[in-house]
C-alpha cells in the first residue's frame, strides 16, 4: 500500500512538472514610428482583423477610436511598421463624415478597448467609469449603408467608488468562454488608501469577471432589463482578489501612478497582468516607469466576493512573473514609456503568440517622450 501511495505521488509531481506553461521566448526592443503615427494618447489596443488594429486615446473626444495598420516580423515578432490609418468612429457611435465635431459629451477618457463579436466592441471610459459597447465600422464605411447593432451593453459604476483617475484601466475578453475581464486600475475607497511611495502599501484589486455570453443571452428577454441595471450587472459577475507588488521606490514624487494598466486574455483562459509603476519628480529628470508583466489563472482559483473585506486570510490570486522592464529619463536616454495598452498579435512561424504593447507619451510630452510601441513573444511549453 505504501509503495502504491509513493508511486501515486511521484507520477502527480511528473504530470505536474511536465505540464505546458507560458514562458517569454523573446522580448524584443520597444520602436516609435513617428512618420506614421502622430502624436497622442494612445491608452488601449485591440487587435480587429488581419494587420488591423483600433487603438484608443484618453485625450480624445471626437475619435472613439483609431485605425491602426501593424506590421510584425513573422520570424522575430518585431514591430517593422505602425501606421495610423485615421478613424472612421465617433465617440458618440456615429460615422465619421469629416466635418467638426459637435458633440456635448466630453472628457470620455478612454482608456481600454476590447473586441467582443465580430460586430461590436467594448470602450473603458475612465472620466465616465463606464463600459460600453459599440459597433465596429468598415473603415471605408458608407453612411447611407451602415447598420447600427441594437441592445448594446453600458454599465456605469459611481464615480465615488474610485480614487481620482484609478478606475476602469484595463479590458480583456476570452472569447473560448465568453468572459469580459476588468480590474480597477488602484485600490477601491472602501478597501484603503491607493499605493504611494511614502505608504509603501501593496494595492489590494478586485479582478471582474462578467459572463458576457450569458449575459447577451438573456439580453433579449423581458426580464433582463428589469433585473439588471443599477447593480452593476451583478448576477453575470464573478470577481477575485488581485494583490500588487509594493512601491519600488520611496523618493518623493510630482507625479506617481501606481496600478494595472492592462490585461490580456490568452487562449487557454488564463490572463496576463500588466501592473506599472509610473514615478516622476519635478524636475522630470530621474523619471522612470516600471513595468511587470505577471500570470494569473483566475478560472482555476478561488472566488472573492464584492462584499468580503481584505483581511490576512483573504485569498489573493497567484501571479506568476514573466518579464519586467525599466524606462527612464535622463540627461542622455529618453526611452520613458509609460505602457497602457496590449492585446494579443499575430502567431509566429514557429507557433509563438505575439503580444503588442503601446505606451501613453501625454501628447508627446514637451517634444521629450515618444509614442512608442513593443513585442514580447511567448509560447506554451
Amino acid at each position: 500500500m505504501l509503495r502504491c501511495n509513493i508511486l501515486s505521488v511521484f507520477l502527480a509531481f511528473s504530470l505536474l512538472a511536465g505540464a505546458q506553461n507560458w514562458k517569454v521566448v523573446r522580448e524584443n526592443p520597444q520602436k516609435a514610428f513617428p512618420k506614421n503615427v502622430a502624436a497622442g494618447n494612445y491608452s488601449g489596443i485591440a487587435h480587429l482583423h488581419d494587420d488591423i488594429y483600433a487603438v484608443v486615446s484618453d485625450k480624445s473626444d471626437s475619435a472613439l477610436y483609431f485605425n491602426f495598420r501593424i506590421l510584425v516580423n513573422p520570424k522575430t515578432g518585431e514591430l517593422e511598421q505602425v501606421e495610423n490609418l485615421g478613424f472612421t468612429e465617433r465617440t458618440d457611435g456615429t460615422l465619421n463624415d469629416g466635418k467638426p465635431w459637435q458633440g456635448q459629451e466630453k472628457g470620455f477618457d478612454h482608456e481600454a478597448i476590447v473586441k467582443v463579436s465580430d460586430s461590436t466592441l467594448v470602450i473603458a471610459s475612465e472620466g465616465y467609469c463606464r463600459l460600453k459597447e459599440y459597433p465596429i465600422l468598415p473603415i471605408s464605411a458608407d453612411t447611407a449603408k451602415v447598420g447600427y447593432p441594437q441592445n448594446l451593453w453600458e454599465s456605469r459604476w459611481p464615480s465615488s467608488d474610485f480614487y481620482p483617475n484609478y478606475n476602469f484601466e484595463s479590458l480583456a475578453f476570452d472569447s473560448v468562454h465568453q468572459y469580459l475581464w476588468t480590474i480597477p486600475e488602484s485600490t477601491l475607497r472602501k478597501d484603503g488608501q491607493p499605493a504611494t511611495p511614502q505608504n509603501g502599501l501593496a494595492n489590494r484589486l478586485r479582478l471582474m469577471r462578467l459572463d458576457w455570453g450569458k449575459m447577451k443571452e438573456d439580453s433579449n428577454k423581458k426580464e433582463y432589463s428589469e433585473q439588471v441595471s443599477s447593480k452593476k450587472d451583478s448576477r453575470y459577475m464573478t470577481t477575485y482578489a488581485y494583490q500588487m507588488d509594493q512601491p519600488s521606490t520611496h523618493k518623493k514624487a510630482d507625479i506617481y501612478v501606481m496600478g494595472v494598466s492592462e490585461l490580456c486574455a490568452l487562449p487557454d483562459g488564463q490572463l496576463l497582468v500588466l501592473e506599472r509603476e509610473a514615478f516622476i519628480p519635478k524636475i522630470k529628470i530621474g523619471a522612470f516607469c516600471k513595468c511587470k508583466l505577471y500570470l494569473i489563472n483566475p478560472l482555476n482559483s478561488e472566488e472573492f466576493s464584492m462584499k468580503e473585506k481584505f483581511s490576512s486570510d483573504t485569498p489573493f490570486l497567484k501571479k506568476r512573473l514573466l518579464t519586467e522592464w525599466k524606462t527612464g529619463l535622463s540627461l542622455s536616454k529618453r526611452s520613458f514609456a509609460n505602457y497602457e495598452g496590449m492585446c494579443l498579435g499575430p502567431k509566429l512561424e514557429d507557433g509563438s503568440q505575439v503580444v503588442i504593447l503601446l505606451s501613453d507619451s501625454q501628447d508627446q510630452y514637451a517634444g521629450v517622450l515618444k509614442d512608442w510601441f513593443k513585442t514580447i513573444v511567448i509560447r506554451k511549453e
